[in-house]
């Protein structure tokens, strides 16, 4: 269930692109509203890794993302296991090879309230309830950077923050960072994102 709580946590940021002329958080807020409105897909490739003082080497995976309006999304592991997750509305289900598997009980209803949670996210709409999260911004080194304060008890009990990178040319997130209440801290990095977008 942790690799799935990381995994959900991603799509927050996969794709937001902002203007970096002000760091104003409600002028952020402004931005990130109107592009997701805009936003019918997205895709992109990501390397994510796991750094814990209980490891020895940090554990990298690699893998795909796709999301489309309304509400479906696939996180794909490719390397170094080949797994898909696939949540289509209140639906949820591993793939592993030609094998699905939907989620079923207690596992299933909380992989089900986290989707409901990204997909509100990839809308825009993460930025305008601040009892999930409270947000920073700062502007650093050709970076708009947003700092995200759990609000909520269950996810304080996570994570101490969350800290996303948005490329000031590209608009684009380009870093997600989890630092979890553990000590641990997983960070994940995209790469070739291609937005569809709504006419």
């Amino acid at each position: 269930m942790k690799r799935i709580r990381i995994i959900f946590l991603f799509v927050l940021v996969s794709s937001f692109p902002m203007n970096a002329q002000s760091v104003s958080s409600d002028n952020i807020r402004t931005e990130i509203i109107k592009f997701c409105s805009r936003v019918s897909s997205i895709d992109c490739d990501f390397v994510q890794t796991k750094v814990s003082t209980l490891l020895t080497d940090a554990l990298v995976s690699t893998g795909h993302m796709t999301y489309r309006k309304p509400g479906y999304l696939e996180w794909s592991y490719m390397e170094p296991d080949h797994v898909t997750i696939i949540a289509d509305g209140d639906s949820v289900a591993i793939a592993k090879g030609n094998v699905i598997e939907a989620l079923n009980g207690n596992q299933s209803r909380m992989v089900r309230e986290l989707t409901r949670m990204i997909i509100s996210n990839l809308e825009g709409s993460f930025l305008t309830n601040d009892k999930m999260f409270k947000a920073e911004f700062a502007l650093t080194d050709g970076f708009i950077i947003a700092t995200l304060f759990p609000q909520k008890r269950d996810y304080k009990k996570m994570w101490s923050r969350l800290v996303l990178y948005y490329d000031q040319i590209s608009k684009n997130a380009t870093r997600f960072e989890m630092f979890e209440a553990s000590g641990d801290m997983t960070y994940i990095t995209f790469s070739n994102i291609k937005n569809g977008f709504s006419e």
